[in-house]
């Protein structure tokens, strides 16, 4: 049975059962959804069970289902870290990646997690990308970047794909600003001031805030963080920040909670990679973040 199962079959089906559709997950895969249905029932076939429930709304696994995507997750994962050991052959040796990222995941919980694998992986030199291309999802599939870290779940090709952390949005604002008394504000009454984002951000914070809602007027800076809060903490606008970094503003500024609906605005983090990149220091990377960081 295992010579008629593909490795990639096995792929799809995690990525099947993440997405909950088949026509979802067809689209993050890249193929065609029949195509990846029909792969599916061969490889329930080959087993000789259902994997999943077919239903109105999508797909779910059955019990027999989830417990072989369970076992699966395992032994991908340590084939992963086989294959890095077999790339890497010795110990020692150094490797280099790429990552690629925008706007104002880096100055979250992306970097934490960088500086935590670089610490813990000091045979991989690791250099950071951000903001020479039009999105880092471009640089990915230019193979200029090993693997991307985003937010924004706006992007078309055959990459995969792990959800990482959420978090919280919180406001910045210069520390004489009207505002600046209240310990909340709601996103409507930003509506009249000028919102300052970084090269990248207009796009996550749309898929972060959902269709439909009114946005104040954005000036989009391509600079660092720092520079950013600086224009700020001087009266020319407001700014975003994930709220776990409400320490690092400088202190003409001051950062309060942000809410849409008495509800905070939260930003899922995602990881990309494409799945024929042969860097060996890539599936270390990956198998840290699912291990430590994945939802």
């Amino acid at each position: 049975m295992r010579s008629s199962i593909q490795l990639t079959t096995l792929n799809y089906a995690l990525v099947v059962a993440e997405e909950g559709s088949f026509l979802r997950a067809a689209r993050r895969a890249g193929i065609d959804h029949t195509a990846l249905s029909r792969r599916i029932r061969d490889l329930e076939y080959a087993m000789g069970t259902t994997i999943f429930h077919r239903h109105a709304r999508g797909v779910g696994p059955t019990p027999a289902g989830e417990r072989f995507l369970d076992r699966l997750r395992s032994v991908l994962l340590e084939l992963d870290n086989t294959l890095t050991l077999a790339r890497t052959g010795i110990k020692d040796e150094k490797h280099r990646l790429s990552i690629g990222s925008n706007g104002m995941i880096l100055a979250g919980r992306a970097l934490d997690a960088i500086i935590e694998f670089g610490q813990s992986h000091p045979n991989v030199t690791v250099s950071l990308t951000e903001g020479p291309y039009p999105s880092p999802e471009a640089a990915l599939g230019a193979t200029q970047v090993d693997v991307v870290v985003t937010s924004s779940s706006r992007f078309a090709g055959g990459a995969f794909e792990l959800t990482l952390w959420k978090d919280t949005l919180a406001v910045v604002l210069a520390s004489n600003h009207s505002l600046a008394s209240r310990s909340v504000i709601e996103w409507h009454e930003l509506h009249q001031e000028t919102l300052l984002v970084r090269r990248g951000e207009t796009f996550q914070l749309a898929d972060a805030v959902g269709r439909g809602v009114q946005f104040p007027p954005i000036v989009e800076h391509h600079v660092s963080a720092g520079i950013l809060l600086r224009l700020v903490g001087n009266g020319l606008g407001v700014a975003l920040i994930h709220d776990r970094d409400a320490d690092s503003i400088p202190q003409d500024a001051v950062c309060r909670k942000l809410r849409i609906g008495g509800k905070p605005i939260q930003i899922s983090s995602l990881a990309r990679w494409r799945p024929d990149n042969a860097n060996p220091a890539l599936p270390t990377f990956i198998s840290f973040l699912r291990d430590r960081h994945s939802c």
